[in-house]
């Protein structure tokens, strides 16, 4: 990786040197040349775990997807070891040019990680970053693959748990036969005195803040999401310095309880070890701690987020070499404007972005079905549901079976019957058969769920259940499965089991992300649980659609 890092940065001077000596050389592309324009050609290799997408030519493309599948490896081997590991690719998108990277991520960032892409219908993890595997984006890699490895783990957690455990893992790495956990956050610190200040730390800017201003524990520990992840789309400065502080307050906590003092250490691996195998997180940490006061956790937080806190070497330990990818071939320009489209979110400027690209694609290979199944998606954005329909259609002609393809025509149709465009009974016809092939095809989490989700729709609870249970496992961490499994319960007459399915389905939202659905859902399941004890009548339909009714 390094050899193409330095030979890149002599490609550079190199043509300053022809500018300066007035010899011909070729001006560098504009951003975001395609390969037939004379840009870099894109690849697209895949491994186990990752599948990489990016212009780096194809030997330093291996070496990136060897590392990443390294990581993964070797967090999962030493940290969050299993006998029975869930399936789970990354999706990593690498611009091997800083200015490409920023047409979709503002500087200072050097790579950013998603639950899932603004557009698609599907949730695929994806981290799109620029240059070689340097330790900003290695760092950002490790902390998407934690918060992965906890809702496997753990399940749900409160959200002071799950961000402080995310960071503590990120700086996890392998060096000399030996595995580090608990490195110092190279751009976040507590620090003893009275005022903060900023210092270069390598490729980080390190904000060091007075230990004084840090969050109490208990404040931690019974905060809510709001007050982890900010929801504005231009939060304030003070709303960011609040997020980053309950964020470092959180990775200091998590710290002492896994490196701190053995008796904190012990109660900690006892809570973990309760939540993995299903006992609900809150209660397994009031039973693990409840013997600690209050008064006597904040004063062991307090004096460790300004000591000296211990890293933990664990092994020897070597990362297994990762095989070669599974899969490395090249993309065709059309699938590349398919790719930068889906970086940017289609509303405001991102939508026009997005159209271009979609044209561009199209103009490549018109008969693409998965360019038009893309453009479908697009169109129903834009609320433009009939050319949708067409692009939709075009896409199945050329793949019938295809579940993804099956998934977006049937939520179309679903969507064309609530703005009245085609009547309920229109929507039933048109979806049985759709639903009778995805039924044979569907293999993620989503797909699953929507069957099941049909099936309830029709009153047949059993097939329904087959399904849901099939989603559960395909993505235990799945939050419109156990919403799904939720309404199922609930028909079931099972109403406490649905209100512990629909409270699953709340804290297994990622951070960030709010789902007024599902909170009106739980909401409107606990007044049918208290309606059912008092004797008043009820009707399990109305959860269904709780916004409307």
């Amino acid at each position: 990786m390094s050899t193409s890092f330095i030979a890149r940065s002599l490609s550079a001077a190199a043509l300053a040197l022809c500018a300066a000596s007035g010899l011909g050389c070729a001006p560098p592309k504009p951003p975001l040349t395609c390969a037939s324009q004379g840009g870099a050609p894109w690849v697209e290799l895949s491994s186990q775990h990752v599948v990489l997408r990016t212009d780096l030519d194809r030997s330093e493309a291996r070496g990136v997807l060897a590392e990443l599948e390294r990581s993964y490896n070797a967090l999962e081997d030493v940290c969050f070891p299993s006998d029975a590991p869930e399936p789970f690719r990354m999706q990593i998108v690498l611009f091997a040019r800083e200015q490409d990277f920023r047409r979709f991520s503002p500087a200072p960032s050097s790579g950013v990680f998603f639950h899932a892409l603004p557009n698609d219908i599907e949730r695929a993890p994806t981290m799109v970053m620029y240059g070689s595997l340097g330790e900003p984006a290695r760092i950002t890699f490790q902390r998407g693959l934690a918060y992965h490895f906890i809702a496997q783990s753990i399940g749900p957690a409160p959200p002071w748990l799950k961000q402080g455990l995310a960071q503590f893992y990120s700086t996890f790495r392998v060096r000399g036969g030996y595995a580090y956990v608990g490195s110092a956050l190279p751009y976040h610190d507590f620090l003893k005195g009275a005022s903060g200040r900023t210092v270069r730390n390598g490729a980080f800017t390190l904000q060091l803040v007075p230990a004084s201003e840090a969050a109490s524990a208990a404040e931690l520990i019974r905060a809510r999401r709001e007050d982890f992840y900010s929801l504005a789309d231009d939060p304030s400065e003070a709303e960011r310095r609040r997020v980053a502080l309950n964020d470092l307050s959180s990775w200091g906590l998590v710290h002492m309880l896994l490196n701190g003092p053995d008796p904190y250490v012990q109660r900690f691996a006892s809570f973990l070890e309760a939540a993995s195998r299903g006992a609900p997180v809150r209660q397994a940490f009031q039973d693990a701690f409840g013997d600690i006061s209050p008064e006597q956790l904040e004063r062991d937080y307090r004096s460790y987020l300004v000591g000296t806190r211990p890293i933990r070497k664990i092994g020897p330990y070597t990362a297994p070499p990762p095989p070669p990818p599974l899969v490395e071939r090249a993309m065709s320009d059309a699938e590349v404007h398919v790719l930068w489209a889906r970086l940017r979110r289609w509303q405001g400027d991102g939508r026009a972005w997005a159209a271009a690209q979609l044209d561009e694609a199209v103009a490549h290979e018109p008969n693409n079905p998965d360019v038009r199944f893309w453009r479908g998606l697009f169109r129903t954005a834009e609320s433009r549901l009939r050319e949708a329909e067409q692009e939709l259609t075009a896409a199945l002609a050329a793949k019938p079976t295809d579940p993804r393809y099956l998934l977006a025509m049937a939520k179309l149709i679903r969507a064309m019957s609530s703005r009245r465009i085609i009547t309920p009974l229109q929507a039933i016809v048109r979806t049985a058969p759709l639903i009778d092939r995805l039924s044979r095809t569907a293999a993620t989490a989503e797909q699953l769920t929507f069957v099941a989700r049909y099936r309830i729709q029709l009153r047949d609870l059993d097939e329904a259940q087959a399904f849901v249970q099939r989603a559960l496992k395909t993505d235990p961490s799945c939050v419109r499965c156990y919403d799904t499994y939720g309404m199922l319960l609930l028909l079931q007459g099972r109403v406490t089991e649905a209100i512990t399915a629909a409270s699953r389905a709340r804290d297994l939202l990622p951070e960030g992300v709010e789902n007024p659905l599902i909170e009106a859902r739980l909401r409107c399941f606990q007044a049918h649980e208290k309606a059912v004890r008092d004797g008043a009548p009820t009707r399990p339909e109305k959860c269904f659609d709780p916004l409307r009714e």
